[in-house]
């Protein structure tokens, strides 16, 4: 149970004991009328404020939903983008950093994290990019379906390799992911580190 209908019942419990106690004993006095009302208007006062908070605050959840956002976007990396100073993280995939290397199918290094933010430049081209904001991540970044020109530009990355399917996030793009696996395209055609797997195990090296 939470702490503010814990207090609410509390207080009911109050409220209830007071309107229902006898008289006193002593000579069958009714109780002080003006004291009993204060002591009510006490009671009730804060109980009304909690009730008035609670009520509220969906309607301020509500308020701070972010709306559409579009226009011309700069890609920051191969899952995130900057549209009109904000940053937006496309929802449901992962690519490997900027400063990730992985191995192709014949064993030699590449800069996979570049590959895939230049990948996704030259799908956005130059046009516009309308995104839905989903959810606001960890670090603050919303994440969001992002399109351009009604292409899904988060299941166009996984379907061809650039990126994964985040799996921890949304089932979405689960189908997109085992279609470039089997084709062995991008990422899949060599050898590549998970790259939230990688971030944390930077984490935890730089924590030691």
């Amino acid at each position: 149970m939470s702490l503010t209908a814990t207090i609410l019942l509390i207080y009911a419990a109050c409220l209830a004991g007071t309107i229902a106690s006898p008289a006193r004993s002593n000579g069958d006095r009714p109780p002080d009328e003006p004291g009993a009302r204060r002591l009510l208007a006490a009671l009730l006062v804060p109980a009304l404020a909690l009730l008035a908070g609670f009520q509220v605050a969906p309607a301020r959840a509500g308020e701070a939903t972010p709306a559409i956002v579009s226009g011309p976007a700069t890609v920051i990396d191969g899952s995130t983008i900057e549209i009109g100073g904000r940053r937006l993280r496309l929802y449901g995939i992962d690519a490997p950093d900027l400063d990730q290397t992985c191995s192709d199918g014949h064993e030699r290094d590449y800069s996979c994290g570049r590959a895939a933010a230049k990948a996704l430049a030259a799908r956005i081209g130059g046009e516009s990019v309308t995104c839905e904001p989903r959810a606001t991540g960890a670090e603050g970044t919303l994440t969001a379906v992002c399109r351009r020109e009604g292409d899904d530009l988060a299941a166009w990355m996984v379907a061809n390799g650039y990126a994964i399917a985040d799996r921890s996030t949304s089932a979405a793009y689960e189908a997109q992911d085992r279609h470039a696996w089997g084709r062995r395209v991008g990422l899949w055609s060599g050898v590549f580190e998970i790259p939230a797997e990688r971030r944390r195990m930077r984490r935890v090296s730089a924590a030691l």
